[in-house]
């Protein structure tokens, strides 16, 4: 396993804080899904999404998350997605979720057993049925990946809790009371929390159970001037990073490609470093140390993989001390859109143009801090009222978080359906962020944002697509290779598509194959699913019935 030099992990960061709000926007591929037994969320049954890197010879490692929030954006980063590569670990993404909580007395690690040999088989990887996981979760689904490794602690690499949760705190709703005499000990796990969290107060809870778990390696990345509901492609980079350095500590050097490998475990009262918890606007009291050289106070300090990881926590942890709050919002109808005091905030509203799809957006900085929620002048540190400054640099940008849309411009986005979606929706549900990174005076801001759109369009006439099935391929032949896409509507709509699963992305009413992994397993499958939105000016056209197709790769 390679090994990174202090200034590399620094730099990488540093490099990052100047990407730290941009989110990729483009579609990328999962080449196989199956459904999932045992398991059915309110959205209907859910589906599990397989990405292998496109030119991985053996699986060593899988990062597994079901759908919340955050999960989708960081698992399709494409830095996150480049250093995966780099590890040979591969992604799975299950959404609808089968057991949101990883509730394993209800069945979920069988769940979790079946949908691996099944996308074992599927691709043609089959070591996908036994590698080692880095079970990811965010916000709800935060204590979901210490469940996991207390189902089965021998098959966990590290645990990554986003917005998260400490292994044994318990909660009816989000962490239930299940694990009798388990534990996680030896198995590395890291919470991250923003600042416009709770990272200065959620940190106690960790520490007390570092305290009553000692063999439990916990690490806290608490992120400056961040929030709840959005990555940002510095955070994506960090939780990379801390796979790497769960990958170097605990597989093997040589990873059978049979069985599952017999992990490392971590002990952290004999290995590692500390590094004191984050304090809001304050330097580190007690240099970071290996662990018995600690000159600090230990009850107070986290625990790292070794000086290159506790150095570059330091450094995210350093940023945007004592700066100013600025705040932000959104524009439309040229007013800022109003506070709520709900989970959300802002609710925003769907207000298509033309094509029925398009929607424009404009952030903007507010010039006072607002009532109604009481978040943001929990974020401000100032009281309600107080007049606000912002940072000249530069606009406010909106990005999306998840949900059926994709951005277009800085301003514009556009509805567009997607895997994943499920089948009992009521209502889709957008979200957004917009943010600004600050500057030397000014501290980043963030705000997040929803906007419902209803499922179908139900007023006037009724439409039907019609999609001829795509050719078989043979897989040879793919390689810069073009599919037109001919599904039409009778109502004389234009019919947009999506990829659900195979090595393939659609722009427009093109295919194109993306690089096939060398193992997979031929016939290769490849769904497309046709979709027709309606129209609500006259004369109105209902919403058409998705239609699919299938055709295959053939060696």
């Amino acid at each position: 396993m390679p090994r990174f030099s202090i200034g590399f992990a620094l730099r990488f960061l540093l490099l990052l804080g100047f990407l730290g709000w941009a989110r990729a926007s483009q579609a990328q591929d999962w080449q196989w899904s199956v459904p999932v037994t045992g398991g059915t969320d309110k959205a209907g049954p859910a589906r599990a999404f397989l990405w292998i890197p496109p030119a991985c010879k053996q699986v060593r490692g899988i990062v597994f998350a079901q759908h919340n929030m955050e999960e989708i954006s960081i698992l399709e980063s494409p830095q996150f997605r480049k250093e995966l590569s780099q590890l040979g670990f591969a992604e799975i993404w299950v959404s609808p979720a089968f057991n949101l909580q990883f509730n394993f007395n209800e069945g979920a690690g069988e769940s979790l057993e079946g949908l691996l040999k099944e996308l074992a088989a599927e691709s043609g990887y089959r070591e996908v049925a036994y590698a080692p996981l880095v079970p990811m979760g965010h916000s709800a689904a935060a204590s979901a990946p210490f469940y996991v490794a207390a189902w089965a602690p021998a098959r966990v690499l590290a645990c990554v809790s986003v917005s998260g949760q400490w292994p044994y705190f318990r909660a009816n709703q989000f962490a239930p009371d299940i694990w009798g005499a388990r534990t996680v000990d030896y198995i590395p796990g890291l919470e991250t929390m923003g600042e416009y969290e709770a990272a200065a107060t959620w940190s106690a809870e960790g520490l007390k159970e570092r305290q009553q778990h000692p063999f439990t390696p916990l690490s806290m990345l608490a992120a400056p001037a961040e929030g709840h509901f959005a990555t940002t492609a510095e955070k994506t980079a960090y939780l990379a990073f801390y796979i790497r350095k769960a990958a170097q500590y605990r597989l093997p050097k040589k990873v059978p490609m049979d069985r599952a490998p017999v992990l490392t475990r971590i002990d952290p009262t004999k290995t590692g470093w500390l590094l004191e918890k984050w304090r809001p606007n304050q330097p580190y009291s007690a240099p970071a140390a290996p662990v018995g050289q600690y000159t600090g106070d230990p009850a107070q300090a986290f625990w790292y993989f070794d000086e290159e990881h506790a150095r570059a926590t330091e450094a995210y942890g350093a940023k945007h001390r004592n700066g100013k709050a600025q705040l932000v919002s959104y524009l439309q109808n040229g007013r800022v859109a109003p506070q709520h005091n709900t989970h959300q905030q802002i609710n925003l509203q769907f207000q298509p143009l033309a094509d029925e799809l398009s929607f424009g957006l404009r952030g903007t900085f507010l010039d006072s801090v607002p009532a109604v929620s009481g978040r943001l002048a929990t974020w401000a540190g100032l009281p309600v009222g107080t007049p606000l400054g912002h940072s000249a640099a530069g606009p406010v940008a909106i990005s999306r978080i998840t949900g059926p849309f994709v951005q277009v411009s800085a301003d514009t986005f556009a509805f567009q359906l997607s895997r994943g979606l499920g089948a009992n929706l009521r209502q889709y549900e957008l979200w957004f962020t917009a943010t600004h990174p600050g500057d030397a005076t000014y501290k980043p801001a963030v705000q997040q944002a929803q906007m419902l759109v209803p499922l179908r369009l139900t007023a006037g006439g009724s439409q039907h697509i019609t999609f001829p099935k795509p050719t078989d391929w043979k897989a040879s032949r793919t390689r810069r290779a073009t599919v037109p896409l001919a599904a039409t509507s009778d109502a004389g709509l234009p019919v947009r598509y999506y990829v659900r699963e195979g090595p393939a992305e659609v722009k427009g009413n093109v295919l194109r194959f993306t690089q096939i992994p060398p193992r997979s397993k031929f016939p290769l499958k490849v769904t497309v699913v046709a979709w027709q939105r309606g129209r609500t000016a006259e004369p109105k056209v209902q919403t058409a019935e998705p239609v699919e197709q299938t055709f295959y790769l053939l060696k």
